[in-house]
């Protein structure tokens, strides 16, 4: 070969080799950004159960709105809205897909700095036409973009009827019953009328009607499935909470008044890496669990397997030495954005070393990014004391692996 020029039998002169190459690392370039695009999964799932990940969504994206704007604006510029489908999620290969089916205006706000924040590092990796695709998206200045963005608002809602709809609501939104998905989607109506009815009062239609048609599937699967008692909290990948120290002094209520049970908790391994491997006795409801969680602060990946009450007591004495025992006191509270969340009161008894300690842990649902979104904006109420989230000494498995003879100050715990 020519290191200036490429002849193929005797046909025309091609590229040169520096050419080639730099074809060739843009080619690469591409591939490896679709390739993080696919890793990003989104909240909604397929038929087949697993979740949408970003590379699909963008695809569906660039069908779609091709076929809605020729139908409804055919004054847009067809360019213009496949090269925003293709640009818009790009910024989630640095943050994650956060779903804003139940966001306060605090966890946008939170949202978006984050994007902000990631840009910067992500622009680096694209070509120069994928930046100013995806800066002329982000800025929201052209009809275009607009269209692009309400577009991408009504394809969640579709999913949710071709695939797994019901279940993604009730694991991810807590919703339980048709009323609670009725309010939700009149209240999701209204805000992207808000933003897109003056301009794209056709959508709005056809938002509305995916949502009631969604209601409907929703409808028609209940009435097939018998009601399923939840466990205590709901079993996810990972499980993101804070806590903190509380005065039980402070309290301005009696925690007597509320829903409570007792707890007996063990711990049959401690890792180096903070890793644990725990078992559990709530008292009260005769249920037992055996419950493995990573290492980690705020957000651990976590895993409750449900146990009976042999294999329980089988194990018990195992876990001498590293034990704590409490009441858990379940605590309804609404934040000043709205949020409806479940303080866990837990009050612990026993040893002399822990008896008497008082902390509160709020846990976040959701996949990991949206549920640590939460956590990280979370307003808790005025009696609630330091947060003790990132601090091992308040660990469960700390406080259970001080025993009886060693007592330990609790006052003398670094903060």
């Amino acid at each position: 070969m020519n290191k200036k020029e490429t002849n193929y039998e005797g046909g025309a002169n091609l590229l040169s080799d520096g050419t080639v190459k730099k074809l060739g690392k843009i080619t690469l370039q591409a591939i490896r950004i679709e390739s993080d695009l696919a890793e990003v999964k989104r909240v909604p799932r397929l038929s087949n159960g697993e979740r949408e990940d970003d590379a699909q969504h963008s695809y569906s994206l660039a069908i779609l709105a091709p076929e809605l704007r020729i139908r409804l604006y055919p004054h847009l510029d067809n360019d213009k809205i496949q090269s925003f489908a293709n640009a818009h999620e790009l910024l989630e290969i640095a943050t994650g897909d956060v779903a804003t089916f139940d966001l306060t205006e605090a966890q946008l706000k939170e949202k978006h700095q984050r994007e902000q924040q990631a840009k910067e590092k992500l622009m680096k990796r694209l070509t120069p036409e994928l930046q100013q695709n995806l800066e002329e998206y982000e800025r929201q200045n052209t009809p275009e973009a607009r269209f692009v963005r309400a577009v991408d608002k009504i394809l969640p809602v579709a999913m949710d009827i071709v695939g797994q709809g019901v279940r993604v609501v009730e694991e991810d939104y807590g919703v339980s019953n048709l009323e609670d998905l009725q309010k939700a989607h009149t209240d999701l109506i209204a805000n992207f009328d808000r933003r897109f009815g003056d301009e794209f009062p056709e959508l709005v239609q056809l938002y509305e009607h995916l949502a009631r048609e969604f209601e409907e599937k929703y409808k028609e699967e209940k009435a097939k499935k018998p009601e399923v008692k939840l466990p205590e909290r709901p079993n996810q990948l990972v499980e993101v909470e804070r806590k903190f120290l509380i005065d039980p002094e402070s309290l301005p209520f009696d925690p007597e008044d509320f829903e409570h049970t007792t707890i007996r908790q063990g711990y049959l391994a401690v890792s180096d890496d903070g890793s644990e491997t725990r078992i559990r006795d709530f008292g009260n409801d005769q249920r037992f669990e055996l419950t493995v969680k990573s290492n980690g602060t705020v957000a651990r990946k976590e895993k409750n397997i449900q146990i009976n009450k042999e294999v329980f007591e089988s194990l018990w004495p195992l876990t001498l030495g590293r034990r704590i025992e409490k009441t858990r006191y379940y605590i309804p509270y609404v934040d000043p954005e709205g949020d409806k969340h479940t303080i866990e009161l837990d009050i612990y008894h026993g040893p002399s070393h822990l008896n008497g300690l008082c902390t509160a842990e709020v846990e976040f649902e959701g996949r990991e990014t949206e549920a640590t979104l939460r956590a990280d904006t979370f307003q808790p109420p005025e009696w609630f004391g330091k947060d003790i989230s990132s601090n091992p000494s308040y660990k469960n498995r700390s406080l259970a692996s001080h025993a009886p003879h060693s007592p330990m100050n609790l006052s003398d715990i670094s903060m």
